[in-house]
């Protein structure tokens, strides 16, 4: 309540020093020598005041360490005190607002100006006049005080704007397109935006007294030479397009990566670089002679003749057959601090990339830059900026420093640098500081190496799998492992580009490249853009590139829309994410049916709904008939599908008798090895209770899961091992044998829309004689298993050291009499006769 009251009697502040200190705190805290040195006030006056404020509830004061070296921060209702004083002066000064007037001076307290926009301002960048307008009626062509001025900048990012008729909180103006128009000057001005400004060249004041109306000069003055007389520009004054080019000595403290890459680039051009970046190559280049500062880091008490003789030593070992293998210490030292290197003379070095270098390695590489080199430098430091206070301050003190970037923890200030750059939450956005009252928003230039700075080749991946998996963090691209040819210079450029910045990529670059190189642009493309790029250019990709879109990213649109062009693989996995979707919220299914209409997408649409059958409720039955048609005239991930469909073990349910019907008629047209026409032609054979040829069993045994037949694996096996044809086949199939004989009696199995419990007793000794007759290949080793478990167990023997697992032989025993098998078994051997160890010593555990 107290807030209000004083925004509608706007009470302004009488004390001269309580209105200066709050006002100051605007910017930040600081203690009360701070706020007396910064508004050149005598200690007890600043002390008086802020106590003052601190009984008024109006600033706070930290409570930890010494009173005098507290911290006293503005809190809201001071902040409220603050526009209650700015609203009393609008009352007091705005009467009569003069034609075309833009503005109206508040007060002014030595560089801070508080100032009342009738207009939105063009920027936070105020360009003020040196003259006013008066209150006679004129034509905006005379004297508006729009020749020369003074430059402002806005504090805070926000301007508080009020109703003239009610002086009441209210919403900004409408943005205007043109400025100065007729159209403008003729709407009627309803409201005043209060913002409070800083003079940035504080050396005289502003001449414009409180009440004098203006425009924002269209002739302002040069920037303060601070920000315009460094040699590269790096952007502009956000919404002026007023180009920025510091001095030397630029600290960055930049926490978004696009921002660092983007300010990097734009102070890179014939500097020598520090960045961090993923290694392009197998290796990088390194300076040798940076391993002399190393060497004195590591060994601080030896002295220069001994550091020169190890420093030889590992020169040699380097360089020279003769130096012979460097002490595996050594080397490890040297790959902990530099990473994977190839070391070269300084001369044809003008990078250095820090990625894969410690800290350490780091220091010692700036060390051999300060005594080797003597050209400007363009610094990412991506370490810790309080353990190397001491460092960074040489960089930025050597003037040599063009921009010197960090990113590690919170912004900690450096007395070195001549401006500081600070990051905010936008891309190409950020601001420069000039002291805490000065921040200059800055929009970054978009400007990035271009192909032609790249390297080149012919080779290219032809799939995004491809290109995955020639990738590697630690060695980068291993161009080797291409198998594609492009022929054409310009696309081997964009290309390569593309590659070289793989996988952080540069989202400027794609934007500008999409339409004449969509391929390169999409390899370019940041993960966090890939899915607005896919919407764009999905229907020119070629085959084999959706796997770059991250999965967990994408919408279930832009999911089904790039399955058919993923690998199996991802394709496998965005079918999965999607059955996800559909099974938490089924009714977002709706939502997509119109992919059903779609002739290329309604197969994919279809088997997403298929695999979540089970957990679909009794209003979504009819869809599945409708999704079947679709699914069985391009089945994907058939054996999921089936089982989805028809639960293994499961007797078959009403709602899905139409399906299966759909999918019987359907295998019977597909191909003869697919998987679908052999389930059909099982399906049909135990439906009849034909007689099973012992081909087409090693075609069923070869394609279908084995999930799906192992209910009848005794039976099947005996067949296979009567002839030499099928022992032949036996040896060549690697199949977990042991796990397949042995699921307990009673369990639920069998194929989908066929289900029968595991019989009892299904092989004994005499049944699999002829395992000793199979030659030896990849499948013996579990027919022995199988041999040598059931006849250690009919001789009474003790259990066998199992081939495909060392405990396979208790598979043959009652389960009573196991010894305790745990989690470990599911490691050793045969992951399937681990789990079936597992799965049954767990289950006689419960009653």
């Amino acid at each position: 309540m107290r807030t209000r009251c004083l925004l509608m009697s706007g009470e302004r502040i009488r004390s001269g020093h309580q209105r200066r200190v709050l006002n100051w705190l605007m910017d930040g805290g600081g203690t009360v020598s701070e706020i007396a040195e910064s508004l050149q006030l005598r200690m007890p006056h600043a002390s008086l005041a802020l106590r003052q404020l601190r009984e008024r509830q109006e600033v706070s004061r930290e409570e930890q360490g010494s009173i005098r070296g507290a911290i006293h921060r503005l809190n809201e209702a001071g902040r409220s005190r603050l526009a209650a004083d700015a609203v009393a002066r609008v009352r007091a000064l705005v009467s009569e607002i003069p034609a075309h007037a833009e503005a109206v001076v508040l007060g002014q307290d030595g560089p801070h100006l508080l100032l009342g926009y009738v207009k939105s301002p063009r920027s936070q960048l105020l360009s003020l006049p040196n003259q006013g307008i008066s209150n006679e009626k004129q034509t905006p062509s005379t004297s508006n005080g729009r020749k020369g001025g003074r430059w402002a900048v806005q504090r805070g990012e926000h301007i508080r704007w009020y109703t003239l008729s009610e002086l009441e909180l209210t919403d900004a103006p409408a943005p205007q397109n043109l400025r100065g128009t007729l159209g403008e000057w003729t709407e009627e001005i309803d409201r005043i935006g209060i913002v409070h400004a800083t003079l940035l060249d504080s050396s005289r004041e502003w001449s414009l007294s409180p009440g004098t109306w203006y425009n924002e000069t269209e002739s302002p003055p040069p920037l303060p030479n601070i920000l315009v007389q460094g040699e590269y520009m790096l952007g502009t004054a956000t919404g002026t397009g007023i180009s920025l080019s510091p001095q030397l000595g630029i600290h960055a403290h930049l926490t978004l990566p696009v921002n660092r890459v983007m300010a990097l680039n734009a102070l890179r051009k014939n500097a020598f670089v520090f960045e961090e970046r993923p290694q392009q190559r197998t290796k990088r280049s390194l300076p040798y002679e940076a391993l002399r500062p190393w060497l004195r880091t590591r060994h601080p008490r030896l002295s220069e003749e001994k550091l020169l003789q190890k420093y030889e030593e590992i020169r040699d070992g380097l360089f020279t057959s003769e130096g012979g293998a460097l002490p595996i210490a050594l080397q490890r030292q040297l790959l902990a601090d530099f990473g994977v290197v190839d070391w070269k003379n300084e001369d044809a070095i003008t990078t250095i990339n820090l990625s894969g270098v410690s800290n350490a390695g780091a220091l010692a590489l700036f060390e051999w830059f300060f005594l080797n080199t003597t050209t400007e430098c363009a610094v990412e430091w991506p370490y810790s900026l309080e353990e190397n206070h001491r460092m960074l301050e040489r960089i930025l003190s050597s003037d040599r420093c063009r921009i010197l970037i960090t990113s590690q923890g919170d912004y900690v200030p450096l007395a070195s640098a001549t401006s500081v750059l600070q990051t905010q939450k936008t891309l190409m956005k950020a601001v420069i500081a000039l002291g805490r009252d000065k921040k200059i928003p800055i929009t970054l230039l978009q400007s990035s190496p271009g192909p032609s700075q790249q390297n080149s080749h012919r080779e290219v991946p032809r799939s995004a799998v491809e290109l995955n998996e020639a990738w590697d963090s630690n060695t980068g691209l291993k161009r080797e492992q291409f198998t594609g040819t492009e022929t054409d210079t310009v696309e081997q450029k964009a290309m390569w580009y593309a590659l070289s910045n793989y996988p952080k990529g540069d989202e400027n670059w794609a934007n500008l490249n999409d339409s004449t190189h969509p391929l390169a642009a999409w390899i370019a493309t940041p993960n966090e853009h890939r899915t607005s790029r896919w919407i764009r250019l999905r229907t020119i990709l070629p085959q084999g590139w959706a796997d770059l879109l991250p999965i967990e990213l994408c919408e279930t649109a832009t999911l089904i829309s790039a399955m058919p062009k993923g690998s199996e693989q991802w394709s496998k996995e965005a079918l999965e994410k999607t059955r996800q979707r559909f099974t938490k919220n089924v009714e977002s299914i709706l939502k997509y049916e119109y992919f059903f209409r779609d002739d290329v997408l309604g197969p994919w649409m279809a088997t997403a709904v298929l695999l979540s059958s089970g957990q679909l409720p009794e209003e979504f039955h009819p869809l599945l008939g409708q999704a079947c048609s679709l699914w069985v005239d391009a089945p994907r991930q058939p054996e999921r599908v089936l089982e989805s469909l028809f639960p293994l073990g499961v007797p078959l349910l009403d709602h899905v008798e139409e399906c299966l019907i759909k999918c019987k008629a359907a295998a019977k047209v597909h191909p003869k090895d697919s998987v679908l026409y052999l389930w059909g032609s099982l399906l049909e054979n135990m439906e009849s209770n034909e007689p099973i040829s012992p081909e087409f069993l090693r075609q069923i045994m070869s394609k279908l899961p084995s999930a799906w037949w192992r209910a009848w694996a005794g039976d099947w096996l005996q067949i296979q091992l009567s002839s030499t044809s099928g022992r032949r086949w036996l040896a060549q199939m690697p199949f977990p044998w042991p796990a397949l004989l042995t699921r307990p009696a009673g369990e639920r199995g069998g194929m989908p829309a066929w289900p029968i419990p595991y019989p009892s007793g299904r092989v004994g000794l005499d049944d699999v004689l002829h395992i000793l007759l199979v030659e030896e290949n990849v499948g013996k080793p579990a027919l022995l298993d199988v041999y040598d478990m059931l006849a250690t167990y009919e001789r009474k023997e003790p259990v066998h050291y199992g081939r495909t697992h060392p405990l396979v032989g208790w598979l043959a025993r009652s389960v009573e009499s196991w010894p305790h098998m745990g989690l470990e078994v599911l490691g050793q051997g045969n992951p399937e006769i681990g789990a079936l160890l597992y799965a049954r010593s767990f289950a006689s555990k419960l009653e």
